[in-house]
């Protein structure tokens, strides 16, 4: 069985992209209602709705990118990440640790690479994604020599099963 892991917020960057675009709008029809008027304003009018238009190109792109490309699977052999130059596979005997340090999530290889996972976002998502690389990297060399295969957590928070019941509440809460 294959987990599939996205970041969200796909509505807030498209949400937002869209408002840019409606703003750029506004600024552009501003512009041109005070051409006659004021060349001046009409000149500032113009350049903030370039402005807003370049912010919501970004904006849309990174709902575009959030929703399509950026993705991290989790099958029997090895972690696939999914990004902009295509797949990568990174098979779990390859791998030394997953780190979890604030919002980032890392893969490191056994030679001391590491890649950012772009598909996972935030300690919680990061958090979840760690300890299933882990369960599937113990399941896959289970057979093998009945261990891990070596690999580790790396973390700056501990993981939440091993956090006491107050300190998993006041992580819920952020």
């Amino acid at each position: 069985m294959t987990e599939r892991f996205q970041p969200g917020g796909v509505t807030h960057a498209l949400v937002s992209g869209l408002v840019e675009l409606a703003l750029a709008s506004a600024l552009l029809a501003g512009s041109l209602a005070t051409a006659d008027q004021s060349p001046p304003a009409a000149t500032s009018l113009s350049a903030a709705s370039l402005l807003w238009a370049v912010l919501a190109v970004a904006s849309l792109a990174v709902a575009w990118l959030r929703a399509r490309v950026l993705a991290a699977e989790l099958d029997d052999q090895a972690v696939v990440l999914h990004g902009l130059g295509g797949a990568r596979r990174f098979p779990y005997a390859e791998l030394s640790a997953v780190e979890v340090s604030g919002r980032r999530t890392r893969l490191v290889a056994r030679d001391g690479t590491t890649r950012v996972v772009r598909g996972v976002r935030g300690p919680a998502q990061g958090n979840r994604f760690r300890a299933r690389v882990l369960a599937r990297a113990k399941a896959a060399v289970a057979g093998v020599d009945g261990g891990s295969g070596g690999l580790r957590e790396r973390s700056d928070s501990p993981p939440a099963h091993n956090l006491p019941a107050d300190q998993r509440e006041r992580n819920r809460d952020g």
